[in-house]
């Protein structure tokens, strides 16, 4: 089969490799659509995780039941899934406790598991969900999106007469907007940089900073008592200070996009205004309404798949993905 490799820091070919075999308890999928997630560029760039490579990159993706292991039931050749690249190992504390998504021995596409920018991959039964046949496997690449935007808006903690600050206009801040708007909030904000990105922001007030004058004064003004939950969705340090800014007092900061390395935060601020800063990783359990979500008229799911390459054409693929901020969401390599 084909596959892309990331082999050294930016250096990704495709090869050609055997097919791999899959153990008990697991699925081969022939892959119908994999979708580039910002952390794969990560990855190839500046490999933060310390992958241990060569690896597979990849780990949103769908296709077709090709072959069941021997210990699988409720699957069969020809279903239709989507797979979830967390694969929790079921025993450590964490695992133990309700917190498998925050599991300190899982499995990953793409980091220690062989990840699905390939002709074919396996993945362990359980982290696998059959999809509807009228849902196009591009979409079904976003069940693991969707289900960490799910996982994103629960921890910010909303009900109806709350208001959300989403800071960020890539394809996740995007999913969250329209994913907020089934929750009837008092008001929903996104700022970004480019009104490409931003017009598709269903449901929400559309900020775009970098034409603004004031940035904070025109997303304060969209909030007089301040926003009751922001939820950073760009790796920018400046973007977590200025959302901790136009929170309220006891407002609720959840921190989604990676920020390595020091962050200098004003803590006193934080005591005086008994603010919160939570993270959210991965996803608690809501692969299932994340599926459920792929067939959602309302959320319109394929407009987020702007571009579709082949595996061949990864070069033109990734560099879209990395730098095509004002024509491009999320792109998707079909096979």
């Amino acid at each position: 089969m084909k596959a892309l490799q990331l082999q050294a820091l930016g250096q990704v070919n495709l090869l050609e490799i055997d097919r791999p075999g899959i153990a008990d308890d697991e699925l081969l999928i022939r892959t119908g659509a994999t979708t580039i997630c910002t952390s794969d560029l990560n990855d190839i760039r500046e490999n933060r995780f310390g992958i241990e490579l060569p690896v597979i990159l990849g780990h949103e993706g769908a296709g077709t039941v090709v072959a069941v292991g021997s210990r699988v039931t409720g699957f069969a050749v020809g279903d239709r899934v989507a797979a979830h690249p967390v694969h929790p190992c079921g025993q450590c504390f964490n695992c133990r406790h309700g917190r498998a998504h925050l599991c300190t021995d899982m499995g990953h596409f793409g980091l220690n598991r062989q990840g699905t920018f390939a002709e074919h991959f396996p993945v362990r039964a359980d982290r696998a969900r059959r999809i509807p046949d009228d849902v196009p496997f591009a979409v079904a690449a976003l069940a693991e999106p969707v289900s960490v935007c799910l996982e994103a808006l629960a921890q910010a903690n909303l009900s109806p007469d709350k208001s959300l600050l989403i800071l960020g206009d890539g394809p996740f801040g995007l999913l969250m907007a329209r994913l907020a708007a089934a929750l009837s909030l008092d008001k929903c904000v996104i700022s970004g940089r480019h009104d490409f990105r931003l017009n598709r922001a269903r449901g929400a007030v559309q900020v775009n900073v970098r034409r603004a004058d004031d940035p904070l004064a025109r997303l304060r003004a969209e909030a007089q008592e301040g926003y009751d939950a922001a939820i950073l969705a760009v790796s920018s340090p400046d973007a977590l200070r200025d959302g901790l800014s136009l929170l309220r007092a006891q407002g609720r900061m959840v921190v989604f996009s990676a920020l390595p390395g020091e962050t200098r935060l004003d803590l006193f601020d934080l005591h005086v205004r008994e603010l919160e800063i939570v993270g959210a990783c991965n996803d608690q359990d809501r692969f299932d309404d994340a599926v459920a979500c792929l067939s959602d008229p309302a959320l319109c799911l394929d407009e987020l798949i702007t571009h579709t390459f082949t595996l061949q054409a990864y070069g033109e693929a990734l560099a879209m993905a990395a730098t095509g901020h004002d024509r491009a969401l999320k792109v998707a390599f079909v096979c």
